[in-house]
């Protein structure tokens, strides 16, 4: 496979301004110019950007806030009850900001007036969340959070569709990938050091974020489609049907979709509930949780970085994705399953190491496989944003499960991570009736 980076256009040459060069109005059997490292670069921090502003208060400080609030014999179903309510919003918003995104036409680009909503929004209801001095207000405070992420997350996505040419996607994708390790890692990181301060914990990821996507819009050129380009008119059946995609007539689609819901499910049981396993079953001390999941990110970063790349790259030269998916949802399965069943953090480490194995590979192949598979490339923000559904639900699917699973298994956590690994080996599973990648 050729790697070279080809040169840049006449537009990509141009620095980049306000006013974004336009690109085409909408695909073409042309295919697209390859991308360069001042895209990839801004892509990368840009997504690394959302990854912490998204994942920080599930992996670690909604846990210990909830705790401070109501104590610790009622966290659990605190918890339970921001993280699954927090997400139905995102799940209604965001495909709609998806088809709304597909046809702006605003001066700046296509994209990039939602990623500035996302970065000013994470930024006010991060502070918001700080400062909540009760379950309701943290609760609606995560929920408009969520939303806000979700305006930068959900553009970006479609970027791919915009920019990437299909023998890149798996590179690109890889970095996705990539940037979530990364983004665990340095969000981890941040927030031990000012674990002291809850404001700061809730504040600095957002600000990341905010300033990754400052820079992304300086790098990056977005799409733009003319004013004139024609456009169904917005009707309610048409923002209807923002959230569906017909899977009879898609069933690749569907299938992709419904198998990245049960591995992030899976993935939703681990980061949830983490720091309630380090506390129950392994017996860590409070005061231990930040250090310890940043011990833990990191072992599951290590290898997510390795496997994210090798992944994405493996995948576009044999042309093949499903083995992928399969293999690594398998792997991750089977390290979740390893969780479940060690008495000690040293165990803990080695089972999050081989996860990332899995991981990574998940991530950067699957996301490569649904950019294969979309039902349409005019729509492509719309389809990823019905595709980040599955991510979305599945966060809410996760912590309305677990307490069943944990009363059935007299509040053990090994039984809900034995559950978890299950899950994920079934949504590797749930790959196999596509049919139009291989």
């Amino acid at each position: 496979m050729n790697n070279h980076i080809a040169s840049p256009s006449a537009a990509e040459a141009s620095a980049p301004g306000i006013a974004a060069p336009a690109l085409p109005a909408a695909h073409t059997d042309s295919p697209l110019p390859r991308v360069r490292m001042r895209f990839i670069f801004a892509f990368a921090f840009a997504y690394a950007g959302f990854w912490i502003a998204c994942l920080m208060p599930g992996v670690v400080t909604l846990a210990l806030k909830v705790q401070t609030l109501v104590g610790p014999d009622a966290a659990a179903g605190s918890l339970s009850l921001i993280a699954g309510v927090g997400v139905l919003l995102p799940l209604v918003v965001m495909p709609v900001v998806g088809r709304l995104s597909d046809r702006t036409t605003a001066r700046i680009g296509m994209r990039r007036p939602y990623l500035l909503v996302g970065a000013a929004g994470v930024l006010a209801f991060g502070v918001v969340m700080g400062l909540a001095p009760n379950v309701p207000v943290l609760l609606a405070a995560y929920a408009l959070y969520s939303v806000a992420a979700n305006f930068i997350g959900t553009p970006l996505l479609a970027v791919i569709s915009d920019r990437v040419p299909v023998e890149q996607r798996g590179v690109v994708s890889g970095l996705v990938g990539l940037t979530l390790p990364l983004g665990m890692i340095g969000g981890t990181f941040i927030i031990q050091l000012v674990a002291a301060s809850t404001l700061l914990t809730f504040l600095l990821p957002p600000m990341i974020a905010a300033l990754s996507v400052i820079v992304f819009i300086a790098l990056v050129n977005d799409r733009r489609l003319p004013k004139d380009a024609p456009k169904p008119k917005l009707s309610i059946r048409e923002i209807a049907s923002s959230f569906w995609v017909n899977p009879r007539r898609h069933p690749d689609f569907a299938w992709a979709w419904f198998s990245r819901l049960l591995f992030v499910t899976a993935y939703g049981f681990l980061t949830t509930y983490q720091a309630f396993y380090l506390l129950n079953h392994i017996g860590s001390r409070p005061e231990e949780i930040p250090q310890q999941i940043f011990f833990a990110t990191v072992a599951l970063s290590v290898t997510t970085i390795l496997t994210s790349m090798i992944g994405g790259k493996l995948s576009d030269f044999l042309r093949r994705r499903k083995a992928f998916v399969l293999t690594s949802a398998a792997v991750y399965g089977v390290a979740l399953i390893i969780a479940s069943l060690v008495t000690g953090f040293n165990g803990f480490l080695l089972a999050m190491g081989i996860a990332g194995i899995g991981y990574g590979a998940f991530l950067a192949v699957d996301l490569a496989l649904v950019t294969d598979v979309l039902p349409d490339k005019n729509n492509a923000g719309k389809d990823m944003a019905v595709f980040n559904m599955s991510s979305t639900l599945a966060n809410a699917v996760a912590p309305a499960i677990a307490p069943i699973v944990l009363l059935i298994g007299g509040g053990s956590y090994s039984a809900l991570f034995l559950v978890a690994g299950a899950v994920a080996i079934a949504g590797g599973i749930a790959i196999l009736p596509v049919r139009s990648v291989r």
